[in-house]
């Protein structure tokens, strides 16, 4: 063997050697240079099945509120909730529609239509209900409204196993080589669930429920291995809580903070806050110091009616922020990493709720 071969070799025994699984990082998963394109997934309204998917050129100034349609001939379908770019695939999640729309990310075109339907012993098909996707080591997981993560082969673009974890799981996330998911039981309505299930990454296979909370719904990791969860208390007496669950398993409340909505990027934690009646609210906090950054991350005065949603660029530091008032189409405002007003994106479509940026 040439003597560069060799030490090509040794460098890489080193670097694997020094990182674990969840540190290696995948080329194709790192954040663009300059976010050229942007994608907007719009939930729509339930039943209508008016579901978008739209797009927007920031160099070109082009626009297409309906991209997905626009190159595919066909709806996106009823009630989008999530979606995410792993590899050169996206991957959207179609709740009322109860399926995992797979599209190409360079040209939108759509490659595979996963059915997420169950048969009964009477052979009557039921719907799954998906609700949001995470991606590691070549497998998309899902969750469903069936108490069920489904984990889907992203190169056969097919299911391949599915677990049962809590009721009407939410959020999910992948870290510490576990699956952690929010188990809200949003459809026992009083009685919610309260728990985070952790399911080995290896043997697929749920290993423990965690006690957070009434109602968990969002979770999100940073790089030393702490997960955050949102916890929604019932709307009324209960109030809503941010917790934080150590790789031991170990749960502590973040103190006086409330989130509606967040997002983990470089370790900060985007919080979005909507209080009724209230123009929306940007938070930061330092998941390393456990600290708030700002307490309104908005320096310019720019009011935010109707927040929605909020996503952060992890390259340039700019925050999207979406807005909805279930029934019209929502728009995208976009302020750079000092809080300044950029940009709008405006009418993108109805509930836009989640941002994909593109170099």
């Amino acid at each position: 063997m040439k003597k560069k071969n060799v030490c090509i070799l040794v460098l890489l025994a080193a670097l694997f050697a020094a990182c674990s699984d969840s540190d290696i990082v995948d080329p194709t998963e790192l954040p663009p240079l300059e976010t050229q394109k942007i994608l907007v997934l719009c939930e729509g309204i339930w039943n209508h099945d008016n579901s978008t998917l739209a797009f927007y050129d920031l160099k070109s100034k082009t626009t297409d509120p309906d991209y997905f349609t626009t190159v595919n001939k066909r709806g996106l379908g009823d009630t989008a909730n999530d979606m995410i770019k792993y590899g050169s695939k996206i991957y959207i999640v179609v709740n009322e529609s109860g399926t995992i729309e797979v599209i190409d990310a360079a040209t939108g075109k759509s490659l595979k239509q996963i059915e997420m339907k169950e048969k009964t012993a009477e052979g009557k098909e039921i719907n799954k209900q998906p609700r949001y996707a995470a991606a590691y080591g070549g497998k998309v997981y899902v969750t469903s409204y069936d108490d069920t993560v489904t984990r889907i082969d992203t190169v056969l673009l097919a299911i391949d196993g599915s677990v049962t974890v809590g009721r009407d799981p939410e959020g999910i996330c992948i870290k510490n080589g576990k699956i952690y998911v929010a188990n809200s039981g949003g459809l026992d309505f009083p009685n919610y669930d309260k728990t985070v299930s952790v399911i080995d990454l290896k043997s697929f296979e749920e290993i423990k429920k965690i006690e957070v909370g009434l109602n968990p719904y969002q979770v999100f990791a940073d790089s030393q291995g702490d997960v955050y969860v949102s916890v929604r208390g019932d709307y009324a007496d209960i109030t809503p809580s941010f917790k934080k669950i150590s790789p031991s398993y170990e749960v502590s409340a973040i103190a006086n903070l409330t989130v509606s909505e967040f997002t983990i990027v470089n370790d900060k934690a985007y919080i979005l806050y909507n209080e009724w009646g209230k123009e929306s609210v940007v938070k930061v906090f330092d998941c390393k110091t456990e600290k708030v950054v700002t307490d309104n991350f908005v320096t310019d005065g720019t009011a935010i009616s109707n927040g929605y949603k909020i996503t952060a660029d992890a390259y340039s530091g700019d925050v999207y922020v979406t807005t909805s008032d279930y029934t019209t189409s929502g728009n995208v405002l976009c302020f750079d990493n000092k809080g300044e007003y950029k940009f709008t994106l405006p009418s993108v479509g109805i509930g836009p709720n989640k941002i994909i940026l593109l170099d």
